[in-house]
C-alpha cells in the first residue's frame, strides 16, 4: 500500500488523464504529419499522459522527447515541467539520483517563477524519491515543505497529498499518534475538493491506519464510505482495496465467513478487469481467509497459483545463473550415467571370465560389484546435487554483493551530485575550489564501487584499470592552467581488496591535485608529472614525481590534504616522503607494508 499510493500522489500531482489505444495512435499521426515543434512539443505531452498507466516504460520515453523539443524552442516553463515528470518516471523505475536532478532543475525554475502550487508538487516528488531510497528524514523535509507552501495559498489537494505523505512516514516509524493526527487532517481537507478520486485514496489510506490501530468500527465506516461512491468515477482499484479492507476487518473480528466473502469478490474483480498487480497483493489475504475458515483445498489452490506468479518474478541475472546450475547438473547426471555404463559393461565382462573359472566365486563377485556400483552411484548423485545448491547459493551471494556495490556506489554519486551543484553556486573562490576537492575524493570512491559491480571481480580492484580512470578523471577535470599538463603513468597489475585501494585512490587524489596546484606556477611544454606503483620486496609502492618548482624546507602539516594523507597512511602501516629540489621537481614516496593482495 506503501508504494502505491505514494506513486499515485506523485503521478497526478499536476493532473490525471487517460486515453485509450486509438487516441494514441491519432496523437502518433500529428507527430508524423508536422514539422511545428511546438505542436509536437505539446503532442508528445500528450502521448506521456496517454500512456502513464498502461505502458510505463513508452510513457517515460514520451517525457524524454517532449522535454528534448522543450528545450529546442527554448520553452523555459515546458522545460521544467519535463524536468518535473522525468522526475516522476524515474522514481517509479527506481532511478532516484537521476530523479533528483531533474527535480532539482524543476524546483529553481518554479521557485524563481514563484509558481508556488507546480513547487509544492516537486517538492512532493522529492520527498518521495528520498523516502524510497531510505532517506526518511529528508523526505519528511520536503513532504512538510509542500504541505506549507500548498496550505498557504489555498491548494487544499495538494496539501492533503503531502499531509497524507507526511502521515506515511510517521506510520513507518511506528509513531502511529502522528501518522492518525496527519492523515485525519488530510482526509478532512481532501474532502472540501469534491475530487473522488484524491478522496477515496486518502480515505482508504487512513482507513488502513484504523486497521493497524485496531479501531475497526472506524475502519469500517470509512471503507463503506468509500464503496458508496466508487461507482461513480468506476475506479476498480479503489473499489478491490475497500473490500479487500472490509474483509481484513471482518477476519480480525473473528467473523471469517464475511471476510471470505470480501476477499474472494475483492480477488475475482481485480483480476477479471485487469489488476494483476493488484490481485496478486490480495492472494495472501485471501488464502488466510480459506484457512481460517477450513476450506484448505481451495487455499492450496490459491497458494500455488500464487507461488507460481512469484516464482516468474525473479530477475533475469537470477534465471539466467539458475538455467546455468541446470545445465551443469545434466552435464554431471549424463557424465555419472556414462560412468555407470561402462561399470556395468566392465562387470559382465569379469562376470563372464569368472564364471568359466568358477561359478561360486563369480557369483560372489559380481554381488559386491554390483553392491559397489550402487554406493557409487548414490553418492555421485548426492555430491552432484550439493554441488548444484553451492553454485546456485555462490550466484545468488555474488548478486546481493554486487547489488550492495551498486547501491554504496548510487549513493557516493548523489553525494557528488550535491557537492557538484554546491560547487556552482558558491562565489569563493576558495570555497569554490575546496568543493571541488571533496567532489575529487568522493569521486575517487565512487570509481571504485563502480568497477566492483561493473567487473566479475567482486571483492577486488585491478590498481592498472583503477589507476588509469582515476588519473584520467582527475586531470580532465582538475587542470588550473592554460596548458594541460602531461603525465606518464607505470602502475603494475596488481588485485588489491577495497580496505586497501580505497585509501591509496584518496592519497593519489591528493598528491596529484597537490602537485597541479602547486608544482608548476607557469604553463610551459617541459612541464610532466610521472606516477607509477609497484610492487618491491613485499611493499607496495607509489610515487607521483614533477619537474616543477620544487620547495625549501618542510611541508605545511597542518593542512587537511596533508593531515587526511598521514591519517590515510596510517592505516596501511604506510610512510610518505618528500625529495624535492628547488626548480627541478619535487618526488612523493608513499611506502606501503599493510596490504591484501588477492
Amino acid at each position: 500500500m506503501k508504494t502505491l499510493l505514494l506513486s499515485f500522489f506523485i503521478l497526478i500531482s499536476f493532473v490525471s488523464f487517460s486515453q485509450n489505444s486509438s487516441e494514441v495512435d491519432s496523437l502518433l499521426a500529428v507527430i508524423k504529419s508536422t514539422k511545428n515543434d511546438s505542436i509536437k512539443m505539446l503532442t508528445y505531452n500528450n502521448l506521456r499522459r496517454a500512456t502513464y498507466y498502461s505502458n510505463p516504460n513508452r510513457s517515460k520515453l514520451y517525457t524524454e522527447q517532449y522535454l528534448e523539443t522543450a528545450k529546442k524552442v527554448q520553452d523555459s516553463f515546458n522545460i521544467a515541467l519535463g524536468n518535473f515528470y522525468l522526475g516522476n518516471a524515474n522514481v517509479v523505475s527506481s532511478n532516484f539520483e537521476i530523479a533528483l536532478n531533474h527535480y532539482l532543475k524543476s524546483a529553481n525554475y518554479f521557485e524563481k517563477a514563484k509558481d508556488s502550487a507546480r513547487l509544492s508538487s516537486v517538492f512532493n516528488g522529492i520527498g518521495a524519491a528520498y523516502e524510497n531510497s531510505g532517506n526518511d528524514s529528508l523526505s519528511l523535509k520536503y513532504f512538510k515543505k509542500s504541505q506549507e507552501i500548498s496550505f498557504s495559498i489555498g491548494d487544499l489537494r495538494r496539501s492533503a497529498i503531502a499531509l497524507t505523505n507526511i502521515g506515511n512516514i510517521y506510520k513507518y516509524r511506528n509513531d502511529l499518534v502522528n501518522a492518525k493526527l496527519h492523515m485525519e487532517q488530510a482526509v478532512e481537507q481532501i474532502k472540501t475538493t469534491n475530487r473522488l478520486q484524491y478522496i477515496h485514496s486518502l480515505t482508504l489510506n487512513l482507513a488502513n491506519l484504523y486497521v493497524e490501530l485496531k479501531d475497526y468500527d472506524h475502519a469500517t465506516l470509512l471503507f463503506e464510505e468509500v464503496l458508496t461512491t466508487v461507482d461513480t468515477i468506476n475506479d476498480i482499484y479503489i473499489y478491490g482495496a475497500s473490500l479487500r479492507g472490509l474483509g481484513n476487518v471482518a477476519l480480525e473480528r473473528d467473523n471469517y465467513s464475511e471476510g471470505l466473502k470480501k476477499m474472494e469478490k475483492a480477488y475475482r474483480k481485480l483480476k477479471s478487469s485487469g489488476f494483476f498487480d493488484e490481485a496478486l497483493a490480495t492472494m495472501p489475504d485471501l488464502i488466510l481467509a480459506y484457512e481460517l475458515n477450513g476450506q484448505y483445498k481451495n487455499g492450496l489452490i490459491i497458494a500455488n497459483q500464487y507461488q507460481k506468479l512469484t516464482d516468474s518474478i525473479f530477475s533475469d541475472e537470477k534465471d539466467k545463473n539458475l538455467s546455468e546450475a541446470l545445465q551443469k547438473y545434466e552435464a554431471e547426471k549424463k557424465d555419472t550415467e556414462l560412468k555407470l555404463l561402462k561399470v556395468e559393461t566392465e562387470k559382465k565382462e569379469q562376470q563372464n571370465r569368472i564364471y568359466i573359472i568358477l561359478a561360486i566365486a563369480g557369483l560372489c563377485i559380481a554381488g559386491l560389484l554390483g553392491f559397489f556400483g550402487y554406493k557409487n552411484k548414490q553418492r555421485n548423485l548426492v555430491l552432484a546435487k550439493q554441488k548444484s545448491l553451492l553454485e546456485k547459493t555462490v550466484d545468488e551471494k555474488n548478486i546481493l554483493l554486487r547489488e550492495v556495490h551498486h547501491r554504496v556506489k548510487n549513493s557516493f554519486q548523489i553525494v557528488s551530485s550535491l557537492l557538484y551543484l554546491q560547487s556552482e553556486n558558491a562565489v569563493d573562490k576558495e570555497a569554490k575550489l575546496a568543493i571541488k576537492e571533496a567532489e575529487n575524493r568522493v569521486r575517487s570512491m565512487v570509481l571504485i564501487h563502480q568497477k566492483l559491480y561493473n567487473k566479475d571481480e567482486l571483492v577486488g580492484i585491478n590498481t592498472s584499470d583503477y589507476f588509469h580512470d582515476l588519473v584520467r578523471d582527475l586531470f580532465e577535470s582538475h587542470q588550473f592552467k592554460s596548458e594541460p599538463v602531461p603525465y606518464d603513468l607505470d602502475v603494475d597489475a596488481i588485485v588489491l581488496d577495497i580496505e586497501t585501494i580505497t585509501p591509496i585512490g584518496l592519497i593519489l587524489n591528493e598528491l596529484i591535485i597537490n602537485t597541479l596546484k602547486h608544482a608548476f606556477p607557469e604553463a610551459l611544454p617541459e612541464n610532466k608529472i610521472t606516477i607509477s606503483f609497484y610492487k618491491k620486496n613485499n611493499i607496495l609502492l607509489l610515487k607521483v614525481t614533477d619537474n616543477g618548482k620544487g620547495f625549501e624546507g618542510e611541508i605545511d602539516s597542518n593542512s587537511f590534504g596533508i593531515v587526511l594523507m598521514k591519517a590515510l597512511s596510517k592505516k596501511l602501516k604506510a610512510t610518505l616522503d618528500y625529495d624535492s629540489v628547488v626548480n627541478l621537481g619535487t618526488t612523493a614516496t608513499l611506502t606501503i607494508r599493510k596490504f591484501n593482495e588477492l
